[in-house]
């Protein structure tokens, strides 16, 4: 956790803007700024596109003021009038943007309703792929003056695609609030809910069932390592469209006896502490929040090597990295990791430390909040030359 000076600052206005609200690492990265925000004097405002989402209520319940434009599918010009006359009534001083979409819309409304300072955020990789991504990144781009990538990867990809001018980059790694995950949970009785044995090593994960989260390999691995293991469990904390195959591979591969899907939770913290092993089997990845929740809780981490996981995790340090798309490898890794407790102990104690030190929810905030400052700052002397 940082320290923070004790000094007066000016109220700050800040309009976060996203698709949705709806449930995922992106939506709790903006719910935790408009909170943090707020021993920042900063006052969050909330703007959803498409609609309000699952986390709505909870982000007006911890104070944001959160507005939807109900944006039907398809590209909607439209959208920037409306979004211009919610952001003239809001009047913020900083319009930062989540979601390529979102600043694609919120560029041109920030600048036609005289709002000074635009910033964007990117979570994920999107650009390579496709081309027309790219079109509408570097449309979208000129509108911010900066673009903030959550892994050194993700930059890297914006720079190299030349989706942006690389003056405007910059690296801003998410953090996390560890104090929820410091509470006691019921161990012994989620686990009599969810019919695993008390004295049974978990190996579980948290994260929608998505073909990019490659669910079906930790499904494969674990069955190879629960092969030699009758104590051994699999938890899948989430839900998702990838949920009724991977329910039909687990009775494939003849271990969804021992497969538990808990399917979505409000409270997902609470069923971090039910595992012996966290496991991320993803083919692309971000600067997921799931690594720093398992650190906070206490959960070591196996991974595999893809997209900015290799500079958040100091492999054999923080956790454990594999090749993806490699069930043995992660059986292999779940055999080590599970029999081994003095090295899943330095494991817990280095991720543990890397959240409080690196990836503090306080840290992340104050970034941004000096940020958004300095450029106001920067402004001020044009606005004083302009009104001469």
């Amino acid at each position: 956790m940082i320290a923070r000076a004790q000094t007066k600052r000016d109220r700050l206005r800040v309009a976060h803007v996203v698709l949705s609200l709806d449930v995922g690492g992106l939506e709790r990265v903006v719910l935790d700024l408009a909170r943090a925000g707020r021993s920042l004097d900063q006052q969050a405002l909330i703007v959803c596109l498409e609609r309000p989402g699952a986390l709505a209520t909870e982000a007006a319940r911890q104070g944001a003021h959160v507005v939807s434009l109900d944006k039907p599918p398809g590209v909607r010009p439209a959208l920037v009038g409306q979004l211009c006359n919610v952001l003239r009534r809001l009047r913020p001083q900083v319009v930062h943007t989540h979601q390529i979409t979102a600043l694609f819309y919120a560029g041109p409304a920030a600048r036609l309703a005289g709002v000074p300072v635009v910033v964007h955020t990117e979570h994920g990789k999107n650009y390579a792929p496709r081309r027309r991504t790219r079109w509408v990144g570097r449309l979208a781009g000129a509108w911010t003056q900066t673009f903030f990538g959550v892994s050194e990867d993700i930059v890297d990809e914006v720079r190299g695609l030349r989706v942006v001018p690389s003056h405007k980059l910059r690296f801003a790694p998410n953090g996390i609030d560890p104090a929820p995950f410091a509470v006691p949970s019921q161990v012994e009785s989620l686990k009599r809910q969810l019919g695993i044995p008390v004295g049974d090593q978990v190996v579980g994960t948290v994260g929608r069932l998505t073909e990019i989260k490659c669910q079906h390999v930790l499904l494969r691995g674990f069955a190879q390592a629960a092969q030699s293991r009758t104590d051994l469990r699999l938890l899948l904390v989430g839900d998702g469209p990838s949920r009724a195959a991977l329910e039909a591979l687990a009775e494939q591969l003849g271990v969804h006896r021992r497969v538990h899907f808990a399917g979505y939770q409000a409270r997902p913290q609470d069923y971090l502490p039910l595992m012996d092993l966290f496991a991320l089997t993803s083919r692309s990845e971000g600067m997921p929040l799931t690594v720093l929740e398992a650190w906070a809780a206490r959960v070591p981490v196996v991974a595999t090597r893809v997209g900015g996981l290799p500079r958040l995790i100091d492999d054999g340090h923080t956790g454990w990295l594999i090749p993806a798309f490699d069930p043995a490898a992660l059986a292999a890794a779940m055999r080590k990791l599970l029999t081994d407790a003095a090295l899943r102990e330095r494991l817990i104690l280095a991720g543990e430390r890397e959240v409080q030190t690196t990836y503090h929810l306080d840290a992340m905030a104050e970034r941004y909040d000096v940020h958004y400052r300095e450029l106001l700052e920067s402004l001020r002397p044009i606005e004083r030359q302009t009104r001469s």
